[in-house]
């Protein structure tokens, strides 16, 4: 049982951070599962406009994890990659949304995001890009908005905990009993903590930034029900939910799917990113070296996004905004005035061989590699340029991963390296 916290209005952030446009900041008010007005705090490059909506070749929709806020994709924001729009959210509890003083586990934070986007009368095509915790939450939105969704993009993230393996050190610790208070919400430590795995150390501006939505400790109680709501047991509360997304990722054989990671990271270390290759084997993996658990400001994702969403197949994809939630068992409710599915678009052509890390997979896997600092895909992929494979020591065919070595920093170009992964 979670004890009620103090509760606070959604605001605005504060003029001045680097980088953020106050112009992007909105403020929406969604009814959640309980009947209950909730205020978020959202970016949107579009603002208010709607026919800047209506133009853009699609959406991106941000979701962030623990602790940081939307503030970490003011880059996309501000770059709009390939004419779409961008939409990230801040999670309620979190950043500068609304603190309800309840604790939203994961089941309920998907059904929130659900609930936003219908208030916002998001059409498709949508690409969920999330990072960390916020992967399983975009994970559950797209599972239940199958009719908008164009892609995924998971950066140092995970759906599950192998059971042979123990979880990772900084969380175990944080949720030993008597420190989880301590850490994430009476102190900003884990705030703190979490901003010292940048590589390199962001600037002491940037780092004022993330701090700016958890100054206090009533802000930062959503800090710490992140932190509790992480189900390392199978009896822990969320763990169906979690089994649940982790589950519904093998009906996504035919979404396009990007993985960006940051291996020097001591919370998802790349054992979590083969998971993900293994129930995404279509995916296109950029692995940057040196890069870290902020990888989103580690690497130039917006950059990256720019030569890959030009490769996402947008045609058959509903541009009907859809009002459907998610219920507490992550099963899609029709809202009041949805309109039958669509028939499930066709597949992307496929092929055996590499995908863009070069992760090679027997059947039928969608082929895409990195050739020339651009994505090239299918036919293209096998015809007039040469694979990404067949450069590589190792036989095309073999079932090891091959994994893109990229340069580490922003502006840097074309990869230096290809080498097989771990």
């Amino acid at each position: 049982m979670v004890t009620p916290g103090p509760t606070a209005p959604a605001s605005n952030p504060p003029a001045g951070l680097p980088g953020l446009e106050r112009s992007w900041s909105r403020l929406v008010t969604t009814t959640d599962a309980d009947g209950l007005d909730r205020t978020w705090h959202v970016l949107d490059s579009c603002g208010d406009d709607p026919a800047a909506a209506t133009d853009a070749a699609g959406t991106l929709l941000c979701v962030h994890g623990n602790p940081t806020w939307s503030y970490l994709w003011r880059d996309l924001l501000a770059t709009r990659p390939g004419g779409w729009r961008v939409v990230a959210v801040d999670q309620l509890e979190m950043g500068f949304s609304e603190r309800t003083g309840t604790h939203r586990d994961l089941a309920r934070r998907i059904d929130d995001l659900g609930r936003l986007t219908a208030e916002l009368q998001l059409t498709g095509p949508v690409v969920t890009v999330a990072h960390d915790w916020g992967g399983p939450v975009s994970l559950g939105w797209a599972a239940a908005h199958r009719e908008q969704l164009a892609g995924v993009v998971l950066a140092n993230t995970a759906v599950h905990q192998p059971a042979d393996a123990p979880a990772p050190s900084l969380i175990r610790a944080a949720l030993t009993p008597g420190v989880l208070e301590q850490v994430t919400v009476r102190s900003a430590t884990f705030v703190r903590g979490a901003l010292a795995l940048a590589r390199p150390r962001l600037d002491p501006a940037v780092e004022l930034a993330y701090h700016a939505p958890y100054r206090t400790a009533a802000r930062r109680r959503g800090i710490g029900g992140f932190v509790r709501d992480i189900p390392l047991d199978p009896d822990h509360p969320s763990a169906a939910t979690l089994a649940g997304v982790a589950a519904d990722l093998a009906t996504f054989e035919d979404v396009p799917a990007l993985l960006l990671w940051g291996p020097e990271d001591p919370i998802f270390s790349d054992r979590y990113l083969h998971d993900l290759e293994a129930r995404l084997p279509g995916a296109q993996v950029q692995r940057t070296p040196g890069a870290g658990h902020l990888v989103v400001e580690d690497t130039d994702v917006a950059d990256t996004l720019a030569r890959w969403l030009p490769t996402v197949p947008v045609a058959a994809i509903s541009r009907s905004a859809s009002d459907d939630v998610v219920d507490a068992s992550g099963a899609a409710v029709p809202g009041p005035s949805a309109s039958p599915a669509p028939a499930p678009r066709a597949s992307a052509s496929r092929a055996s061989g590499s995908s863009t890390s070069g992760s090679s997979t027997s059947g039928s896997s969608t082929s895409r590699s990195w050739t020339s600092g651009s994505w090239a895909s299918g036919a293209a992929a096998s015809g007039s340029r040469t694979p990404l494979w067949s450069t590589l020591e190792e036989p095309a065919l073999s079932d090891r991963l091959a994994l893109l070595e990229v340069p580490h920093g922003r502006g840097e170009a074309a990869p230096a390296s290809r080498t097989f992964g771990e």
